[in-house]
């Protein structure tokens, strides 16, 4: 799906573009994406600004309708450093949503297609960096070595409401990764520690089809390269706090995006005919689906036993390319 294709589907009223005078020669561009951040939305722009590099770097910010002071924060600095940030303005008809679930997407992709540079970079809103050298770290790396596609580094926790703390810590590989494991998500850097060749010329439609749009975008890069764990970036950091996209959903709402994202990954590697995806993708789906039944089974739960049980046949006798779950 090209962008004319993505606003044809999706763009309900024109994006607005604040003025800026960011110049040409892009070689970096840092994708981030804010709602409702008015007090995190700051800390991360100057940690972003504040990278020392020998080379240009744009910040694409976009910024989707928030009811704080989220976007007059945003329009404070787009004023204030118009050679760096190129400020998109979004209106609440555009939102894509996914299990009836309001996302975050139309936002990222609308980024995602008007970056410039030959890399990318993420970083959610709420979150931020910690190492001025991160980016000239992450592109030394990159081009120097044309077989790996992205590199990541160390991140940490930091929760704003200590209740928070007894959720389950996320866990960074702390190792290099094969294409297989990228593909297959073994493995899943935070994506707001890596930086990745600007490869997608075009995105799959499934892809905004999904809330866990990070998995989706790791396992297509895959197909590209190799990932590089680099231990010498400071670790930078990931927050936790009510106004999460997780924070807020169900374990149910959860359960059910993690299967939606293999299968619409399943799906895109049929229609891409890479057989070797698809093994590993359908693997891991069928894996999923068991876990999720044996918990059922175990709760005594009969009617999501069955469902689960019927879903998970499916899958495993899956040939048809027109496939789709349905929950």
């Amino acid at each position: 799906m090209n962008f004319e294709q993505f606003k044809a589907k999706y763009q309900q009223t024109e994006v607005e573009h604040y003025p800026n005078k960011v110049p040409g020669g892009i070689l970096v561009s840092v994708l981030v994406q804010t709602y409702n951040h008015e007090f995190y939305i700051k800390r991360c722009l100057d940690a972003i600004l504040g990278q020392k590099t020998n080379f240009e770097f744009e910040i694409l910010l976009g910024e989707d309708t928030s009811s704080d002071n989220t976007r007059k924060i945003c329009k404070e600095y787009a004023q204030k450093f118009p050679e760096k940030i190129r400020l998109f303005l979004h209106h609440p008809s555009n939102k894509i949503k996914v299990l009836n679930v309001n996302t975050g997407n139309f936002n990222a992709f609308y980024n995602f297609y008007h970056a410039r540079g030959k890399f990318v970079a993420f970083c959610e809103g709420d979150d931020y960096w910690t190492d001025p050298k991160k980016l000239q770290k992450q592109v030394d790396f990159l081009m120097k070595n044309s077989d790996f596609v992205l590199c990541y580094h160390w991140f940490e926790e930091k929760f704003e409401v200590q209740s928070d703390s007894k959720n389950q810590y996320l866990e960074q590989p702390e190792k290099d990764l094969s294409r297989e494991e990228l593909i297959g998500l073994l493995y899943h850097p935070l994506l707001s520690t890596t930086c990745f060749r600007n490869c997608l010329i075009d995105l799959p439609e499934e892809i905004m089809e999904v809330i866990n749009v990070d998995s989706f975008l790791l396992s297509i890069l895959g197909n590209f390269g190799k990932a590089r764990f680099l231990e010498n970036i400071n670790a930078s950091t990931y927050r936790r706090h009510s106004g999460g996209v997780w924070t807020e959903n169900e374990k149910e709402i959860k359960l059910k995006s993690k299967i939606l994202t293999f299968e619409k990954l399943h799906f895109f590697y049929i229609q891409q005919e890479n057989t070797e995806a698809q093994l590993f993708i359908k693997t891991r789906l069928l894996n999923i689906l068991k876990a999720n039944l044996f918990c059922h089974i175990k709760t005594g739960d009969i009617a999501n036993t069955i469902k689960v049980t019927r879903k998970y046949l499916k899958v495993k006798n899956l040939k048809s390319r027109n496939f789709i779950l349905n929950f």
